[in-house]
């Protein structure tokens, strides 16, 4: 049995109609995650309640979970706002910079900047962490933003002959992340305060690894 073919005002109807749902949910999705956020600066954990989001943002239980599957959905979605704003505070950055190699270093030092409050970083990391052992695929995706940011100025510094060209501007790109993170991580899990000459000793280890001749 073949299905009734719709008339093309019943599939405008149809199609209006999804778009409104799905504005709504994004809307609500967004306020979740926003109170999500507001709990997160305010108490520096993850340990808050899908109840106590639902009572922050004012909406209901019934609509968390049409817009989440589970509280670990609401977190993923909390990361990847974070990442994406940190992402797009970085762009304004590095717009001021016209050497692609001080882009490289005035990037990795932004890992530093960043850290404002130790309690939210270290919760940051740490989900970034159980992210990295349990979903790999999801935490690549949520990184994305920054790296393809990264990857402009590794490209353009490769193109101007001021890095080495014998490893492609995208693994040196994903090589050049990794360092940076895990020295954070490193700084934030191990201590409440960041050593001060760290930011400046990583950016001369990775140049050394990425410059055409070592210094």
């Amino acid at each position: 049995m073949t299905a009734e073919k719709l008339s093309p005002w019943q599939e405008r109807t149809i199609e209006r109609n999804l778009i409104d749902v799905k504005k709504r949910l994004l809307t609500k999705s967004t306020r979740f995650v926003q109170a999500a956020r507001s709990l997160l600066d305010e108490t520096g954990s993850m340990d808050f309640t899908v109840q106590e989001v639902v009572e922050r943002s004012k909406l209901s239980l019934r609509g968390f979970y049409q817009a989440f599957a589970s509280k670990d959905d609401l977190l993923l979605a909390l990361f990847e706002e974070y990442m994406t704003s940190g992402a797009e505070m970085q762009r304004q950055m590095l717009q001021r910079i016209d050497d692609p190699v001080e882009r490289i270093h005035a990037y990795l030092g932004s890992y530093w900047g960043s850290v404002q409050d130790a309690r939210v970083t270290r919760a940051l990391v740490q989900y970034h962490l159980t992210l990295a052992i349990g979903r790999p695929n999801e935490l690549d995706h949520a990184l994305e933003p920054a790296r393809a940011l990264l990857l402009e100025s590794v490209q353009a510094a490769a193109a101007s002959g001021r890095i080495r060209g014998d490893i492609a501007p995208e693994r040196l790109t994903r090589i050049l992340m990794s360092t940076g993170i895990a020295a954070i991580h490193t700084a934030v899990t191990q201590s409440d305060e960041l050593p001060a000459r760290m930011p400046e000793e990583i950016w001369q280890f990775c140049l050394s690894g990425i410059s055409r001749s070592p210094r």
